[in-house]
């Protein structure tokens, strides 16, 4: 009983092309097989089905035996399902499908009406059906593949020829069962109507079924003849092997507009024998499509190897396959790098993406593809974007146009990642995150919030050049509002002392203020917030302001652009000054005189009243002469008070003070340390005068007094001008740099932007330029302002290299230019480290450091720093030989910085075997040392803490703590313990250890 019936969604199951005659269709025409139904029999099937099918725009109806089931046009709906008595013969549809007629193999007619699926007429006998072909009818037909059979109007008549007993079909008569059917329908011919003259036939071809169709109307026949006709054929199976042909004689450019539906029967479970009946009927529908169209669709439903195949096979653009495929993968990689995939089919996925892209031919895409492409691990990140480098390099040598500083930003940018988040953060969304974020500073902020100094130090450095020139008063109040509580003061002041504090003089000089009075109110709240190292660690913060270089002290050919602050009004800074004098004197307290005071308390008193309350802090009166000898008369000669008079002044203020307070608590107590204090008078913060320190004065403006109009109009004239308004000298770009540095400092931004036309910004660019212009005039370069703006900048600074590495200066040079314009060379910069370690080692050698094991000089020591500066700073990282720098630092002696190089390792297990390696053969202590000594100032100092870190790690991991008992990093050494949670681990050691 074929009673399951399983409607489909339109879903692509094969195409192919029709046969035409005897030969191979070559034209582009493609044929679309959609299945649309399913029929299953609740029962065993025993033997094939007798099918029947007939469609027309009121409804399909398929027949299987005693089955009848009806469903829309486009089979898409299910509408009526019908079991007979009898084999059903045949069927149909009338009144715009609103009656069903069924014909039984016993005689009965049954007509149903489909809305309400009642049977209104039925039990009819002994009726004979027989099958009618006629191309003027439409009423129940036999045809299993006919759509609506058009109305011709005459013309062309067809029949099905066959063999033995007559000339067109053979037909037999049952008596026994009232059934005549028609046997031998194999050969089809096409005849005149008229004049019953053959037109065609096909004597080759054995036909089960036909249809002919139009492409318009019936009357288009008339005018255009047979060549508006469509003929197609269903074929007598061979070798279990069925064939739609499509007769394209009648027209060379016919198109397939109607859909073909045909049933078939098929055997479900293939492993039966092809010889058994069949268990599932299809309705299938044939429909003629584009290439594009089907090469679409496939591309859609994922089903790359068949439109790979298939576009090869049409000759259409196969790269438009390669690239779609290619974006697929990219949406799994997304899925896989948030965790929706294993291991191991993220590595199929890798595997399948790198084969695309090697079929791809558009380079420009495949550069694209690896950069942006979320890869789940940094490994295979940086061996994609090699790839992609080692791609657009072999195309640059055919010169043929790629981007190939995209993909050296994207290397540099997968350098900064790993540096900053290290490769147990990395995945493929946090990657590309981290790439397409054009604000960086943004990024910065965030880990500051966080409490992640180091990673923001290191995100600092890298790309500072990406936000100097947009960085203002905003900007600075976000960076210090973000500033997480947790942060350890030490190192942050380290980080502002060397690079925030400078870094703000040289780019916005205003915003010291700010800074004055960042540092002012964070200095004071640590006198709540870390109570355990107050006042150092306030004292530290503040001073801070005051200690840093100034950026013309840091040796780097960015700080000409440094304009300094007129500081003598400001009174944030002035505030701060007092802070740092206060707590200076807070720290003396603690430590020298034993009194502690509130920072606000001490802030209301002098050096006089200090003394008073160093004595009110001495509970026992007989404690008074021991304390005074021992504290408080160091601190009077320290401040050159007059003891005795201070000491009278003391009993008179103990005395004021107590007579508002109840006698019968207070009088013995005062009265016994007034006693105390007068025992301690003799007669001898001597009298002398209180000197104070006058203030870092670096400038004395000669135009200052003068009127600003004058002032100003003369500075412009100079920085203009290639001579001298004054008199007839040549003027340098060092001069010039200089007068538009003062026309800064002196004027502001309203009176700048009207001499010069443009608005601030642009006249900073000007003085930026001067400043590299004075350098090259240094190395006799002649260039105009005009030359070096027009010139490109990458061949510039590799000519400059190319010629003048031998310069002192040129390095330097070098680098800064580098990355201010963003230049990637590996070569270049490779040449710069080598340029630099070089220059160090014989700096060391020619001093004799080896022979007399002295401690580095300063020149040295600038060396040094400078150097690995230029390596953190390298955008092209992954390309030099870290590991032979590391070498040559460590030939040097210098192993906090070897060690610092091989942190900057890529390759994960090629990092983590040096450094283990590195750290089983150095002294521990004697790096940690040298961090201490060497890279506690510049803008190394940020990168310090990471090697502390490593060190620290690795002694607590090796159980070696009686290493450093007695030494001055032990508390470094238990800090660590606790910020890593280990602290039951030292307990359990030390319990455990056999002393």
């Amino acid at each position: 009983m074929w009673n399951d019936i399983e409607l489909l969604t339109n879903d692509d199951t094969g195409s192919g092309r029709l046969n035409i005659g005897s030969r191979q269709e070559c034209g582009t025409a493609l044929y679309q097989e959609d299945t649309l139904v399913k029929i299953t029999s609740s029962e065993k099937v025993l033997c094939n089905p007798k099918l029947y099918a007939c469609n027309s725009s009121d409804g399909c109806i398929i027949v299987a035996d005693r089955s009848v089931a009806l469903l829309d046009s486009i089979c898409q709906s299910f509408q009526m399902h019908i079991q007979f008595d009898t084999e059903v013969d045949v069927v149909g549809l009338c009144q715009k499908g609103q009656f069903l007629v069924v014909g039984e193999r016993s005689g009965n007619l049954h007509l149903i009406h489909v809305p309400s699926k009642q049977t209104l007429l039925t039990n009819v006998r002994n009726l004979l059906f027989c099958s009618i072909l006629s191309l003027n009818e439409t009423n129940l037909t036999t045809s299993s593949i006919s759509n609506i059979q058009p109305n011709l109007g005459g013309g062309l008549f067809f029949f099905k020829q066959g063999k033995g007993d007559c000339v067109l079909s053979k037909w037999e008569v049952d008596p026994s069962k009232n059934l005549v059917s028609v046997q031998s329908f194999n050969i089809l011919s096409m005849w005149d109507v008229y004049s019953l003259t053959l037109i065609w036939d096909w004597p080759l071809v054995h036909i089960e079924e036909f249809l002919l169709t139009t492409e318009s109307d019936s009357s288009s026949v008339i005018r255009q003849g047979i060549s508006s006709l469509k003929l197609i054929t269903l074929t007598v199976p061979v070798n279990k092997q069925v064939q739609i042909y499509l007769s394209i004689f009648f027209s060379n450019n016919c198109l397939l507009q109607d859909t073909i539906y045909f049933l078939e029967g098929i055997n479900e479970n293939h492993q039966k024998s092809p010889e058994g009946p069949v268990s599932v009927l299809v309705l299938r529908s044939l429909t003629e499509a584009l290439p594009e169209n089907r090469l679409s669709r496939l591309l859609h439903k994922h089903k790359f190897t068949e439109a790979e195949n298939f576009a090869i096979q049409f000759g259409l653009d196969v790269e438009l396959v390669y690239k779609v495929k290619a974006s697929a993968i990219l949406e799994k990689l997304a899925s896989s790098s948030i965790g929706s995939y294993g291991q191991t089919v993220w590595l199929d996925l890798v595997n399948e993406a790198k084969e695309n892209l090697h079929k791809t031919q558009d380079n420009h895409f495949v550069v694209d593809y690896c950069i942006n492409a979320p890869w789940p691990t940094y490994e295979t990140t940086q061996e994609m974007l090699n790839y992609a480098k080692i791609r657009v390099s072999f195309y640059m040598k055919l010169l043929i146009p790629v981007d190939f500083c995209s993909v050296l930003r994207a290397q540099a940018r997968l350098t900064t990642f790993y540096g900053a988040f290290g490769p147990e953060k990395f995945s493929g969304i946090a990657w590309t995150e981290f790439l397409n974020n054009e604000d960086i500073f943004k990024n910065i902020l965030f880990q500051l919030q966080e409490g992640n100094l180091p990673c923001a130090q290191y995100l600092w450095l890298r790309h500072q050049a990406d936000f100097e020139s947009s960085f203002d008063v905003k900007m600075l109040e976000d960076l210090l509002n973000t500033i997480c509580a947790t942060v350890p003061v030490e190192e942050l002041c380290l980080w502002f002392k060397n690079v925030v504090i400078p870094f703000v003089r040289r780019v916005v000089p205003k915003g010291q203020k700010i800074l004055a009075k960042w540092l002012e109110q964070g200095a004071r709240n640590l006198e709540l917030t870390d109570k355990a190292n107050w006042p150092e660690n306030g004292l530290q913060m503040a001073e801070v302001f005051f200690t840093s270089k100034n950026p013309g002290e840091l040796g780097l050919a960015s700080s000409w652009r440094w304009i300094p602050l007129k500081c003598d009004d400001c009174e944030e800074v002035h505030q701060l000054k007092k802070l740092v004098n206060d707590l200076q004197e807070l720290v003396d307290l603690y430590r020298k005189y034993s009194c502690k005071l509130a920072l606000c308390d001490f802030e209301k008193e002098n050096a006089s009243t200090i003394v008073f309350r160093m004595f009110d802090k001495v509970l026992a009166p007989e404690l008074i002469p021991s304390i005074l000898e021992k504290f408080i008369k160091p601190y009077i000669h320290k401040h050159n008070l007059q003891q005795d008079e201070l000491l009278l002044q003391y009993i008179k203020d103990l005395l004021e003070r107590c007579r508002t307070r109840s006698t019968s608590v207070f009088e013995t107590a005062w009265e016994a340390k007034a006693i105390a204090v007068i025992g301690c008078i003799s007669d001898i913060d001597s009298f002398g005068d209180i000197q104070e320190d006058e203030e870092l004065r670096r400038v004395v403006y000669l135009l200052q007094p003068r009127p600003m109009d004058y002032s100003s109009r003369m500075l412009f004239a100079i920085t203009t001008s290639a001579t001298s308004p004054i008199g007839v000298n040549q003027l340098t770009f060092a001069q010039r740099s200089r007068a538009l540095k003062c026309l800064i400092y002196l004027a502001d931004a309203d009176m700048v932007e009207s001499l010069f036309k443009k608005p601030i910004e642009k006249v900073k660019y000007f003085l930026q330029c001067f400043i590299y212009l004075a350098e090259l005039e240094r190395l006799n370069i002649p260039y105009t302002y005009e030359s070096f703006h027009r010139s490109p900048k990458e061949g510039m600074i590799k000519g400059l290299w190319k010629n003048h590495s031998h310069e002192p200066t040129a390095a330097r040079l070098v680098t800064e230019l580098s990355l201010e314009y963003k230049v990637y060379d590996p070569q270049l910069w490779s040449g710069l480290l080598q340029k630099l370690l070089s220059t160090l080692k014989r700096c060391y050698i020619g001093e004799t450091l080896y022979a007399t094991s002295c401690p580095p000089s300063p020149k040295q020591l600038e060396a040094c720093c400078e150097c690995f500066v230029v390596l953190l700073k390298c955008p092209v990282l992954a390309d030099l030989d870290i590991i032979g720098i590391a070498r040559q630092y460590a030939q040097l002696d210098l192993t906090a910085f070897a060690l610092g190089c091989l942190l900057l390792i890529p390759q994960t297990e090629k990092r983590e075997q040096h450094i283990q390696g590195f750290l089983s053969s150095c002294n521990p202590e004697t790096v940690l040392q040298q961090v201490d000594e060497h890279m506690n100032t510049g803008e190394v100092a940020g990168f310090a803490s990471q090697i502390r870190c490593l060190i620290l790690d690795n002694i607590i991991n090796e159980k070696q703590y009686e290493r450093f008992f007695k030494t001055k990093y032990f508390p470094l050494l238990k800090l660590q313990v606790m910020n890593t949670h280990r602290v039951k681990e030292l307990v359990d050691y030390l319990a455990n250890k056999s002393w």
